[in-house]
């Protein structure tokens, strides 16, 4: 685990299982349930993507990876990436506590996760958050990524209207 000065990045490791499942807890709890980011998801889902199975499973390269901000020894942000195909990952979540945001966390995660797809010969990163998302939306864009399409996912059984946008990484 790393210090408690200000806060980390660190990669996801299986000893870091229990505070993963720990984070995605409190962080959907202090978001609250129509929180952007959080859409279609419910206690039942929560606890689902909490469990240290579920947990295990994204952590690992290349083919997922998951990344940790950390601060006085608790995990206060996550972003992970998911291989897509040999030249593409997709940025599968960026969260941080409502408490920390503004603070440069999500930019610094965004970060953490395109230099280890470099590092992994991915060349495109892609994400998706609701269109109605305008801060996600601004922080992806002042990380270099570029709007390239709208369209309506199911999560849970409720249509999400989602814009995806794409980077090159170099």
């Amino acid at each position: 685990m790393p210090s408690s000065r200000s806060s980390d990045i660190t990669e996801a490791t299986a000893d870091d299982v229990a505070a993963i499942g720990d984070f995605f807890r409190e962080a959907w709890a202090e978001a609250g349930p129509e929180a952007l980011g959080w859409s279609g998801a419910d206690e039942s889902v929560v606890e689902e993507i909490a469990a240290p199975e579920a947990v295990r499973a994204r952590i690992g390269g290349p083919e997922r990876r998951m990344f940790l901000a950390w601060r006085d020894g608790r995990v206060v942000g996550f972003a992970a990436n998911r291989r897509i195909d040999g030249a593409s990952v997709e940025l599968a979540g960026v969260i941080v506590m409502q408490r920390m945001i503004g603070q440069g966390m999500g930019g610094d995660l965004i970060e953490a996760a395109a230099a280890a797809a470099i590092a992994d010969g991915f060349r495109r990163m892609m994400v998706r958050t609701e269109v109605d998302n305008d801060r996600a939306r601004s922080v992806y864009e002042r990380h270099g990524f570029v709007a390239t399409g709208e369209l309506v996912e199911e999560v849970e059984g409720i249509s999400v209207a989602v814009v995806e946008l794409e980077r090159t990484l170099d």
